[in-house]
């Protein structure tokens, strides 16, 4: 496929919001695919060359991107610089200064898809003495064969800057609906993505083999699976009525309620195992691949779980064997290093508590109901329970009143977790997916916010007063609108940030500056300085409340592009914007080991500010 025709359907999708337009152009370019090119288009599409559990990325910076403009477009590094800084986007000043180079390549021949992908590939497998120049001559190559529009695609996917509002499921629409005409082979193809990870791969057996080796297509070791997320209730009540089969809040059970599992909820890193012989690989919550950090733990696992091929996820977190209390999750954080770890892990040892089981020698036990993943993985874990275990089963019992499950929450918080996870008996795995199989019920950090959320950070603010010399006073964040794939803001956060945190953000937070704000970003508050959203904090505030400056949840039409399902938007003047933002916001930690689109979303937002009027007893109204 020429890589002409990718650039002219990716400027068509970036002036566009219909997310059903963006999926009928995306299936247009499906349906002249070979499967490689499938694979390869899917990719670039997602913004990536290899799925995360690869630990291959692109990431080039603006710097080294430059340099590969100067030599084609025969500018100094002050010119290109220059038009930089006027344009505001390196790909639109790629896109000129080619336009008028002054020296046209002697032997230039058309880009494909494939020569695109394959360079951008070895430009992020190049490591070592000489990488960067290498990077540059591979960026180069690609640039003196590039028509100026194209150039501008190039350097907007080499430095992370490209937005085309095709999230993951507007291209598992566009698949569905290049084979099928509708979107009816949708669900089938995002189940084989979550248990995957790799969309690309899927995309490629699609067109190969056809629908039905999709559907055939089960958890495999070392390929992550997209992890299950859970709801929220706002007390032990709803989620017996929710799940639990409406046992009452004293004395014994109903007739016939089959009650739920309650399990206790950690603070620590969330791991995904895989085992196949004598190899074991942990992965994050982000598909990552982070195993050397926990070598410990791969070896006790080695010895207590009694399998050959596994898959299963738990959670590590700091434990105190004289006290059988756990760490406090910034404690546990100090594990996740890349150096001195040997030394880390005798300071701080960590215990691996197992939750679920998903495939076991051959089984696949994401289609299990929960109760029976629960009671093979006891089976599997060698002394569950018994003292000084550094991989165990996380307690449960099985509650079928509101008083049952209020008293093992009251436990849990009591010996250092912060709440419980309600499971549904007879839920399969979702994958992927945030469902009432799953509950949780958090102690409150605040007695006015039920939970904590999760934000992105999109600009940042210059320090003032004593805080001029860490050169950042507060944060600008937002929530994420996955059905646009936007961020909205929803709040300024000033406190919380302490003088080296003030340090550490302005350094990080450099690196990912733009000189103007984001095209997937909504906001009509206007930072120092907009960064890329990629940085994940973790936030307490004590309510979330209706806002005429923040743009989250904010009615459709107003203040950017809102969610379909809500009116929250409700008044503000003409022409404003009326959404939900957090009043008195506090930063509690980084969530580093998020990505920014597994962040808190808007429609999650609304669901909190909809518990927080029910805990008022205030109608939604």
């Amino acid at each position: 496929m020429k890589f002409s025709r990718l650039v002219l359907v990716f400027e068509e999708m970036e002036k566009k919001s219909s997310r059903l337009a963006i999926t009928h152009d995306v299936s247009e370019v499906f349906k002249t695919c070979s499967p490689k090119e499938a694979k390869r288009v899917t990719r670039l599409m997602e913004g990536i060359i290899a799925p995360p559990h690869e630990g291959i990325e692109l990431g080039m910076a603006d710097k080294l991107a430059m340099r590969a403009i100067e030599i084609v477009s025969g500018k100094s590094g002050k010119e290109v610089a220059a038009t930089y800084r006027k344009k505001g986007d390196l790909g639109d000043a790629a896109e000129e200064l080619l336009a008028q180079r002054r020296q046209h390549a002697l032997a230039k021949s058309e880009l494909s898809v494939e020569k695109v992908y394959d360079n951008f590939y070895k430009i992020a497998a190049s490591g070592g003495g000489g990488s960067q120049d290498h990077k540059v001559k591979l960026l180069a190559e690609l640039l003196s064969n590039a028509e100026p529009n194209e150039a501008k695609i190039i350097i907007r996917f080499v430095t992370g800057s490209l937005r085309l509002g095709a999230g993951e499921s507007t291209i598992i629409d566009a698949l569905s609906e290049s084979r099928s005409g509708s979107k009816e082979l949708s669900d089938e193809i995002e189940r084989a993505f979550n248990l995957t990870s790799d969309l690309g791969a899927v995309a490629e057996l699609l067109f190969e083999k056809g629908m039905q080796a999709v559907s055939a297509i089960k958890p495999k070791p070392f390929n992550p699976i997209k992890p299950a997320l859970a709801e929220r209730l706002e007390s032990a009540q709803a989620i017996i009525e929710k799940i639990g089969g409406g046992g009452g809040s004293e004395g014994g059970a109903a007739g016939g309620v089959r009650g739920c599992s309650v399990e206790g909820k950690f603070d620590g890193f969330r791991l995904a195992v895989h085992k196949k012989g004598s190899r074991v690989e942990f992965y994050s919550r982000r598909q990552e691949r982070v195993t050397h950090m926990f070598p410990d733990l791969a070896e006790a696992f080695k010895k207590q779980v009694a399998a050959d091929e596994i898959i299963c996820e738990g959670e590590a977190i700091g434990f105190n064997d004289a006290t059988g209390t756990f760490l406090p999750f910034q404690d546990t954080m100090q594990r996740k290093r890349k150096h001195g770890v040997a030394e880390k892990a005798e300071e701080i040892p960590l215990k691996l508590v197992l939750f679920e089981l998903l495939y076991f020698d051959g089984v696949d036990y994401t289609q299990k109901p929960y109760r029976e993943r629960r009671e093979k993985l006891l089976k599997l874990v060698k002394n569950a329970g018994g003292k000084g275990n550094r991989i165990d089963v996380a307690p449960a019992v099985i509650a079928k009143t509101a008083a049952q499950l209020q008293r093992f929450f009251d436990e849990s918080v009591s010996t250092g977790l912060e709440g419980i996870v309600a499971k549904d008996l007879e839920a399969e795995y979702t994958a992927g997916a945030r469902k009432f199989a799953w509950i949780k019920l958090k102690k409150s950090y605040s007695e006015k916010l039920a939970d904590t959320v999760d934000v992105v950070v999109i600009g940042y603010y210059y320090g003032k007063g004593k805080r001029t010399e860490f050169g950042l006073g507060g944060l600008l964040t937002a929530v994420y609108d996955d059905k646009h794939q936007r961020f909205r803001s929803v709040a300024k956060i000033g406190t919380g940030l302490s003088e080296a945190q003030m340090t550490e953000f302005a350094s990080t937070l450099g690196k990912i500056a733009v000189k103007k704000k984001p095209d997937d970003v909504d906001s009509v508050m206007e930072p120092d300085v907009w960064v890329k959203p990629r940085v994940v904090i973790e936030v307490n505030a004590d309510e979330i409340t209706r806002s005429p400056i923040h743009v989250a949840a904010a009615e459709k039409g107003k203040g950017g592009k809102g969610v379909d399902e809500t009116n929250i938007g409700a008044g503000g003047g003409e022409g404003e914007a009326e959404g939900l933002a957090l009043r008195f916001p506090r930063l509690v930690r980084l969530r580093d080991d998020k990505a920014a689109e597994q962040a808190t979303t808007e429609r999650e937002l609304i669901k909190l500010f909809e518990l927080q009027r029910k805990s008022r007893g205030q109608s939604s109204e």
